[in-house]
């Protein structure tokens, strides 16, 4: 029964706290009624006010009457962890909630040829996952292997959400060209607890049992633009967008970690020795975030009543670094024992691309669909620990817009999904001398989402052209 408990608190002192959040895809959340229908394809393309995100050289080169544009959406989504815990134990975390919200307004600053600005506001990260598993040894005798009864309980919730402010200013270089800028001011959070307790009971009426936790939260605020040209030209548009790397202002945090184990007798290993605690809280540390630089490249090719889009962008890689660096502590055990925080992440360089099209019935209604891809930037699990989602997604998305009481409205729908493979961080299953397997091996990760969308566009009042 040693080897058990070992294993337990080997997992409290030397497990990396996961976020199963959903920040290692980019393209994950689209934005606008026509943005987020044409799935976020729009670089190349005059669309409607999410182009303060996509693409802010459109602001001044369309001329788009809408003064005001939000949208709302829902989802439901479910991420399921194949034998996560061991073979036959699948934990799995089912969501229902609102989408990433998105509310842009416009305003002219000027006449033709001068200023355009705009502000908008969106949810560019809002992810939760919270899955238990637990295993009950219910036989009415124990285990003839290990002589012992097992029961074992372990659950992980993480949450991440990332806030954009932002303002717009775009102007026409030439008649056919627009140059635009978004500065914005972004808010991140994330949380996250990793939690397993185990008890054991053999024939002799020995009873033993461990607990573990690991925790963090942190949140960070950054700056950084996304800069943007727009050029129309016949019956085909093209746009380019940079996105600076991010600049760090500040952030604050905290992390706990917890193992205690006791009912055990006397063993060679110290560490198993009855009882163990291991304890520390750090608070008020230092938290930083970066995210990449990226250059992205649309085009769009109107053919009648049919308009076909298409856009390619490159992110560049975040180099490992560490979110949090708390000191390392001393158990209250074992004080010559020497443990240490590991809060690391980094992205490697990818290239997302999609297609998406619309096509005009009549002015006041329209018809879209669009495929893209949505590629994992996960560095490793050595270079980023803060995050499980390194699969990768695809996305399809359709919908329609039309016009009532001079309003644009959009709804649509939308599916992704992918898998992947995680390392466990526990396995219950018992080997054939009644312990915890050592071996926790890897498991599968499935991911499916179906989100809904409703949106509309206000007009206002005209714009120049």
């Amino acid at each position: 029964m040693h080897r058990f408990f070992l294993i337990i608190m080997v997992l409290g002192v030397g497990i990396v706290p996961n976020a199963a959040a959903q920040d290692s895809h980019y393209w994950d959340n689209q934005y606008g009624t026509k943005g987020e229908l044409l799935g976020g394809i729009v670089v190349g393309s005059p669309s409607d006010l999410s182009a303060t995100f996509y693409n802010p050289g459109w602001i001044a080169l369309h001329g788009d009457p809408s003064l005001l544009l939000t949208t709302m959406a829902a989802e439901a989504y479910n991420i399921k962890l194949k034998d996560g815990l061991g073979a036959g134990t699948d934990p799995s975390s089912s969501t229902v909630t609102t989408s990433p919200g998105f509310l842009a307004g416009r305003f002219s600053a000027g006449k033709d040829g001068g200023w355009q600005w705009a502000y908008s506001y969106l949810q560019k990260v809002k992810f939760e996952f919270d899955a238990t598993g637990i295993r009950v040894d219910e036989s009415e005798a124990p285990p003839p292997q290990g002589n012992l009864w097992f029961s074992g309980e372990a659950f992980r919730k993480s949450k991440a959400n990332e806030y954009w402010y932002g303002a717009s200013f775009s102007r026409k270089i030439r008649p056919n060209l627009g140059f635009g800028i978004s500065p914005y001011v972004v808010q991140r959070s994330m949380a996250s607890r990793v939690q397993a307790s185990a008890q054991g009971l053999d024939s002799g009426s020995n009873f033993a049992q461990a607990y573990s936790v690991d925790e963090y939260d942190f949140w960070h605020i950054r700056l950084l633009a996304k800069i943007g040209l727009a050029l129309e030209k016949g019956n085909m548009s093209y746009g380019l967008t940079l996105t600076t790397p991010s600049l760090g202002l500040f952030g604050s945090g905290k992390v706990y970690t917890s193992t205690s184990v006791s009912g055990l007798g006397p063993d060679p290993d110290p560490r198993i020795n009855d009882p163990y605690l291991s304890a520390n809280l750090q608070e008020d540390l230092s938290a930083t975030w970066k995210s990449p630089m990226s250059l992205a490249f649309g085009a769009s090719w109107k053919a009648g009543s049919t308009g076909w889009h298409m856009t390619v962008e490159w992110f560049n890689a975040v180099k490992s670094r560490h979110v949090m660096e708390p000191d390392d502590f001393r158990s209250q055990s074992i004080p010559e024992e020497l443990n240490s925080y590991n809060l690391t992440f980094g992205a490697k360089s990818l290239i997302n691309f999609g297609v998406a099209f619309d096509h005009s019935f009549t002015q006041k209604f329209a018809l879209y669909g669009a495929f893209r891809s949505d590629f994992s930037s996960i560095l490793s699990e050595e270079a980023d620990n803060l995050q499980i989602s390194n699969w990768d997604l695809w996305h399809i998305s359709s919908g329609a817009s039309f016009t009532f009481l001079d309003i644009e409205f959009t709804a649509g729908l939308q599916y992704s999904f992918g898998s992947g493979y995680s390392d466990r961080f526990i396995n219950f299953n018992l080997g054939d001398n009644g312990d915890v397997i050592g071996d926790f091996g890897t498991h599968e990760i499935t991911y499916r989402r179906l989100k809904a969308l409703i949106g509309f566009n206000l007009p206002l009042g005209q714009q120049d052209d």
